[in-house]
């Protein structure tokens, strides 16, 4: 397993089992099974079995462009909190999370940093109101097997004028899975600017650039 190309290496065969079933997921029952089964141990396996990077490094790229850390901020595609964690500890105090895994989000609301925890699926109009967060972030979600770009238009709708919105986006899917297309599309429309986007590592055994770490201003 820790062979595919998708997976970086020297990791442990349970990790990379476990990041391969993440690549693969075609359906709604896939989706929960998995992270059903993987809540209470995702934090190791990411962590110390992957050396998981980019929670950090989209908090910071936020973290540059935004002086008030008291803004509300929403963490989409939480997880268990790892992006919601590095937010916290760069100053954030209004954080809610979005995520499609209630098992999940139950880990998240352990941690104590998120305000509101919210089980949203990123496919369909979220139950959010129009403008509600001045800040969002986005880590490991925009990737392999996982949710396309058809969501962007939607979570900039719940980013207020002026607000913006740090995500990551794997390579392997920017051009290929329609991310690039779509946020030229959003900005020719006048609906966000880019800020700045730059070349990151996932994992800190990638042995090369293997996503892509944007900044957008919502319009």
């Amino acid at each position: 397993m820790a062979s595919s190309n998708r997976i970086p290496p020297n990791v442990d065969d349970k990790s990379a089992r476990l990041l391969e079933r993440a690549y693969a997921l075609s359906s709604d029952a896939d989706t929960h099974e998995l992270y059903r089964d993987w809540a209470e141990t995702y934090d190791k396996t990411m962590l110390e079995g992957l050396g998981y990077l980019s929670p950090r490094l989209v908090s910071r790229l936020l973290a540059e462009h935004v002086s008030d850390k008291a803004v509300p901020v929403l963490d989409v595609g939480a997880g268990t909190g790892l992006a919601g964690q590095e937010l916290a500890a760069l100053g954030f105090t209004r954080i809610d999370a979005v995520d499609y895994s209630a098992d999940m989000l139950a880990v998240a609301a352990q941690r104590a940093i998120y305000k509101n925890l919210i089980e949203g699926d990123l496919t369909k109009p979220l139950d959010i109101a129009d403008a509600t967060y001045d800040a969002a972030v986005c880590t490991g979600t925009f990737t392999h097997g996982h949710v396309g770009p058809s969501c962007l238009a939607e979570l900039f709708r719940i980013i207020a004028p002026r607000g913006l919105f740090a995500f990551s986006i794997n390579t392997g899917v920017w051009i290929d899975g329609g991310f690039e297309t779509e946020l030229k599309r959003l900005e020719k429309s006048g609906v966000v600017r880019l800020v700045t986007r730059r070349a990151g590592v996932n994992y800190e055994t990638s042995s090369a650039p293997d996503s892509w770490l944007n900044l957008y201003e919502r319009r």
